[in-house]
């Protein structure tokens, strides 16, 4: 295999020679350029496997060569040492594909491995496939990109969390595709959507007459994703006695279906995907504990779109041209003043409700149907003003304004915490603050009773109430926390 090749580009004399040095200790061919006028004519010369750039050089010039780096030869890897704090070790530059970046602190071996990364990554078909089977630029997309190329290479469970809308379900397909598995079925159960008497016949089949309509025997989920992979959507609402027999089958590769008297080998790949927050379930005594750990061997969280706004830009290239092409309409970018827009909205629903509303404006096609739709869209966003392109024949834009209002999942949050403080209440007060009592009777664990109490700050409102009602004496036995 040819050593690596590295061009360094810095105006800086002292800096450049020091990066040009280090490039050969750590065994890479290098070659550096004094001008940037001769840079491309060196590129075509040279065939870099990677740009070096040294910390002189402006955010501007440093985007403009990723351009041009594009235009002339797509994919080769730019890397940027940056002047002081910086991006994560190795991450992309939002916005440009080809663009990663070092701090200034870096040492030698950290400089190797990166380099070694990005130039594998830039060879390698995968990385390129992944970067259009799963939109964004912004640092931690990137490094979930990598972990998903990683860990599609091995058979281990994965437990994958984000709110609603983040594309969940994208990585768990991106998992299968890239793994050894991608030519076996991707199966998919929605735990949330099924009965809880209709889950463990749907996930582990039956057999005939294994119960009244039972008239033939129907494989369940695990057996049809054999020697595929099995994808537990919303893997949180399983109910509590399932989740035993769950445990029982990732751990032995074995399943008994309804009214069968013998076990079957099974040899899938159990992807799992929830909204909530299954470390706080298990507190709560409502998922268990070994079932979490069985799945979480490895985990990939992502984050809701307002944490990653800057990949929104990305997400509209994306949309529109795939919702123009079916839609038979010529490609038009947003303008700057919708794109302003966009990046101000919270987007509750996260990528989803932003391609709906991309899918939405391209269909729509209508200015005047596009204006009105855009004033309605979402219960909490309004049309703001009317974008000056819509005078200028340019079509219709979007102003969202977000209102002081709380979401619905703030309000549903609210409303179970306050049920739960008036019922632990009530119990407490009938058991005479017997905390073990109450657990039994409220059908909780001791522990997360006594959770419950700290977080909600029972005690202290049991003893406001009580001098409310002029009753302290009898809630002087309720014992300190």
């Amino acid at each position: 295999m040819e050593p690596i090749k590295v061009l360094v580009i810095e105006e800086s004399s002292l800096i450049r020679d020091y990066l040009s040095e280090l490039v050969e200790i750590i065994g890479y061919h290098t070659r550096a350029l004094t001008r940037k006028r001769e840079f491309l004519a060196e590129f075509h010369r040279y065939n870099p496997d990677l740009l070096l750039l040294g910390s002189t050089n402006h955010a501007g010039q440093i985007r403009a060569l990723a351009d041009v780096i594009e235009r002339e030869k797509s994919g080769t890897p730019i890397l940027v040492i940056l002047d002081g704090e910086g991006l994560p070790d190795g991450s992309k530059i939002p916005g440009r594909a080809n663009l990663s970046c070092l701090p200034s602190g870096f040492d030698t071996d950290e400089l190797k491995r990166t380099i070694e990364q990005l130039v594998h990554e830039s060879h390698d078909p995968c990385y390129k496939e992944l970067d259009r089977t799963i939109v964004g630029q912004t640092p931690v997309m990137v490094q979930i990109k990598r972990h998903v190329l990683r860990l599609a290479r091995s058979d281990v469970t994965i437990l994958i969390s984000g709110e609603s809308g983040t594309g969940k379900e994208l990585v768990a397909r991106a998992i299968h595709k890239f793994s050894h598995r991608a030519d076996k079925p991707f199966i998919k159960v929605n735990s949330a959507a099924l009965p809880t008497n209709l889950l463990e016949s749907e996930l582990f089949g039956f057999e005939k007459g294994a119960f009244t309509g039972a008239f033939k025997k129907k494989l369940g989920k695990f057996e049809l994703a054999d020697s595929g992979t099995i994808l537990l959507d919303e893997v949180g609402e399983i109910p509590f006695p399932m989740q035993a027999k769950l445990l029982q089958v990732l751990q032995d590769s074995e399943l008994s279906s309804l009214g069968s008297t013998t076990n079957t080998k099974i040899d899938s790949r159990v992807l799992a995907a929830t909204n909530c927050d299954l470390g706080e379930k298990v507190s709560q005594g409502r998922f268990r504990s070994d079932l979490y750990y069985r799945l979480n061997v490895a985990s990939i969280h992502i984050p809701p779109l307002k944490e990653r706004k800057e990949d929104i830009d990305l997400f509209c290239k994306h949309f529109l041209s795939e919702y123009t092409a079916r839609c038979g309409r010529e490609y038009s970018p947003f303008s700057d003043q919708i794109r302003k827009r966009l990046h101000e909205y919270s987007w509750p629903g996260n990528v989803r409700e932003l391609e709906n509303c991309i899918q939405s404006f391209t269909v729509l096609g209508d200015k005047e149907a596009l204006h009105e739709k855009l004033a309605h869209y979402g219960p909490t966003a309004l049309l703001n003003n009317a974008d000056e392109s819509l005078s200028n024949g340019e079509g219709g834009t979007n102003a969202f304004r977000t209102f002081a209002t709380p979401s619905l999942k703030k309000v549903c949050k609210e409303a179970a915490r306050k049920a739960e403080t008036e019922a632990i209440m009530d119990v407490l007060f009938h058991t005479y603050w017997n905390r073990k009592k109450a657990a039994v009777l409220l059908k909780t664990s001791y522990k997360s009773l006594l959770n419950k109490i700290k977080e909600y700050g029972i005690e202290k409102q049991y003893h406001e109430s009580a001098r409310k009602d002029d009753r302290s004496d009898d809630y002087d036995t309720a014992p300190s926390m």
